[in-house]
């Protein structure tokens, strides 16, 4: 479904992939109505086919970007809302060009699909994403290429598409692969028990990123843009070796420098110890010396009678209560 002004595309609400639109998975399909798709060589086009005759049924776009669905109410007179979709910045067409997604979630709304890099850095850099994404990698398809899966997306504009719609989606790639020119593929009806095929051969324009109802799509890229896709996603044995053994070796570094710390404030509190002890006993010496000084010595008689001749009278002082005192020469 395309909106446009003149001829100038404004809105494009993505293409029907068998349940809905791929650019408004909200829009759910109404009980009352069958959505009748008609897609062939000659022609492209959809209509609402109402079960009950004598049901009225509107569909409108109003100024504010908002999609209604109305059904008339005779016993009121009146058109009764069934659903509405509020459209967004990311739903103006190609609004970051070519090979970009929107986001409107993203402060950014606009960035370079994986493998691409903006055309115009600087412009992209003044959020002018007109100008769209180029390879970062040319594709070298004799030697081989890949296919990287972009999930939940409204597809591409499809108005230059190769379509078939009975083929399954394992031939859809073969085909894409076969051919160089081929850039994308993805699936043409999604509904349970559906095939068919889309391809692309021109830049991918308008894809927008959703939160929830959107389709795959798989994209070519170079082999060492997938390479390097897949090692940042899974890194090697090697790699993983590598990180393992650092962090064992800063396991054991940790905990060797933790026992060196314990060890040493052990040791520290052990010289405290000791330094308190022998100054216990530095005071204890000190205080058994006191006492020694304060104790009057002791001698034997033999050395008494030396020192008085024999406790002489002439040496003797006087006599008291205690007996005789002698002077001691």
């Amino acid at each position: 479904m395309v909106l446009r002004k003149g001829n100038s595309t404004q809105i494009r609400l993505g293409s029907w992939n068998g349940l809905h639109f791929t650019g408004l998975p909200q829009l759910k399909p109404d009980p009352d109505n069958t959505l009748v798709f008609v897609l062939n060589e000659k022609e492209v086009y959809h209509k609402y086919v109402i079960r009950n005759s004598s049901l009225l049924v509107r569909l409108v776009l109003d100024p504010f970007g908002i999609v209604e669905r109305f059904t008339w109410r005779y016993r009121t007179s009146s058109w009764a809302q069934i659903n509405a979709v509020v459209l967004d910045g990311c739903d103006n067409y190609a609004l970051c060009g070519s090979n970009a997604g929107c986001n409107i979630s993203n402060t950014l709304q606009c960035k370079c699909l994986t493998g691409f890099v903006p055309k115009s850095l600087g412009e992209w850099i003044q959020l002018d994403w007109s100008g769209g994404c180029v390879r970062r990698t040319p594709l070298h398809c004799q030697t081989g290429d890949g296919f990287l899966k972009y999930e939940a997306v409204k597809l591409p504009d499809t108005s230059y598409v190769w379509f078939n719609k009975s083929i399954s989606l394992i031939e859809c790639k073969k085909l894409c692969s076969n051919n160089c020119s081929c850039i994308a593929y993805a699936s043409l009806d999604v509904q349970e028990g559906g095939s068919g095929c889309l391809l692309w051969f021109r830049d991918l324009i308008d894809i927008r990123e959703l939160a929830e109802g959107g389709q795959d799509i798989f994209i070519r890229l170079a082999v060492s843009e997938l390479d390097n896709i897949e090692a940042k996603r899974h890194p090697s044995k090697k790699k993983q070796v590598i990180i393992i053994v650092t962090c064992i070796i800063s396991a054991i570094f940790g905990v060797l420098v933790f026992g060196w710390i314990v060890y040493m404030w052990k040791k520290k509190l052990r010289s405290q110890e000791c330094t308190l002890i022998a100054s216990y006993k530095w005071d204890d010496n000190k205080e058994g010396s006191r006492e020694d000084d304060m104790e009057l010595p002791i001698y034997d008689l033999n050395t008494v009678a030396d020192a008085t001749d024999n406790f002489s009278d002439k040496n003797k002082l006087g006599e008291g209560g205690f007996g005789p005192v002698y002077k001691v020469t």
